[in-house]
């Protein structure tokens, strides 16, 4: 049974959340599950689909998609805040090879199978090496608008950019969000990239707001995503010179109007993935699921549903 976990940190305090040194160790990540309610039986093969949120998200920004595609896959989907973000611990560490540790102990400890993973941006790396360290525990795997290249500099910095000016905000005299986004504007000019960066400003039971994300955590850390492991970095995670493939059937979805995933991506994306699909949605972006919902959850459903 995939059981629902609700973590509440010092909550009548100033500070919500102290950051852990694991030493490389994993954490336990929070997640909520959304149930089919169609009272369907489900006889695919897939019977629990994990959501893998990118930098900045948290599981809960896949809340309004969740429902239609457990309704259209008869499966649980489990919606995770990954380390450092949303509610899952906060820790000084953080690496793909990491984020792929806190997710095989997430799917060990909750005995989860039959599973299909949807990762998008960061989450989709996580996915994509998780799924190339253990290919026998994923059945399907979709990755949202992201390759396995390395990103491209002035993107990092762009990230650099929206942490620190995040950081510099002083949540001391914060008492609206209509304020922060102000501090926001000269920095992050596009407002629905304020307003999704808002999503992690979160008012306390105390009257203040603080940030849910681990700032310092990802600025200090930022560089480790920039690049996906190399087939030899991971032949090495598997102590083996084998060739690295996950064979099993991957979909990736792109956004026409989005940089992420680009004609010379192809290449590496086929020697890790030689059974993939590529499907673009033309006239989104880098949010497919938040542009489009109703032509992301379909084209997702019915790559599940494709016994």
């Amino acid at each position: 049974m995939i059981r629902n976990k609700i973590l509440n940190i010092y909550k009548n305090s100033n500070r919500y959340y102290c950051t852990i040194k694991n030493n490389g160790k994993a954490v336990d990540l929070v997640f909520n599950t959304q149930n089919p309610t169609n009272g369907v039986k489900n006889s695919n093969e897939i019977k629990n689909i994990i959501i893998l949120h990118g930098l900045f998200g948290a599981g809960g920004n896949w809340r309004s998609v969740s429902p239609k595609m457990a309704d259209l896959t008869n499966c649980n989907v489990i919606q995770v805040d990954q380390r450092n973000h949303g509610t899952s611990p906060h820790s000084d560490e953080f690496t793909y090879k990491l984020m792929s540790d806190d997710l095989n102990q997430l799917i060990n400890k909750q005995s989860i199978e039959d599973l299909c993973i949807i990762g998008h941006s960061m989450g989709g790396r996580v996915a994509m090496l998780y799924s190339l360290l253990n290919p026998t525990k994923v059945k399907k795997l979709i990755v949202v608008d992201i390759s396995p290249s390395e990103l491209k500099s002035n993107t990092i910095l762009e990230f650099k950019d929206y942490l620190h000016r995040m950081k510099s905000m002083d949540l001391s005299i914060i008492s609206n969000r209509r304020q922060a986004e102000d501090w926001l504007e000269p920095v992050v000019p596009d407002k629905g990239v304020r307003l999704f960066l808002l999503t992690n400003l979160i008012l306390g039971d105390n009257g203040k707001y603080y940030w849910r994300m681990n700032i310092d955590g990802l600025l200090n850390n930022i560089e480790n995503i920039a690049s996906f492991p190399s087939e030899s970095e991971i032949q090495s995670l598997k102590n083996s010179n084998s060739p690295v493939q996950y064979t099993n059937d991957t979909l990736f979805i792109s956004g026409g109007k989005s940089k992420f995933i680009q004609e010379r991506d192809l290449p590496k994306i086929k020697q890790f993935f030689p059974n993939y699909k590529l499907e673009v949605v033309p006239h989104v972006g880098h949010w497919i699921h938040a542009e489009d919902p109703l032509k992301f959850v379909n084209i997702a459903s019915t790559f599940i549903n494709k016994n």
